[in-house]
């Protein structure tokens, strides 16, 4: 019963680990209202993001905005 007890202990602590990078690595990111885009957003908010605005991706959110995804 106390090798079960141990490995599950282990088992928790790793899958703590790996979830703690996760999230330190995710929130490397940012996303910010796309600043030189006009008009309603329906589509090629990624590349204006990519290209115009230096960042890693865009999207068009419900809003339909542009909102770029930059490094923070």
């Amino acid at each position: 019963m106390e090798k079960k007890s141990l490995a599950c202990l282990s088992f928790l602590l790793l899958v703590l680990f790996i979830a703690q990078e996760i999230v330190v690595s995710e929130a490397n990111t940012c996303e910010n209202l796309a600043g030189s885009y006009k008009g309603v957003c329906f589509g090629g908010c990624d590349r204006h993001c990519r290209t115009q605005e230096g960042a890693i991706s865009g999207r068009c959110r419900d809003d339909f905005r542009c909102w770029c995804t930059k490094n923070c």
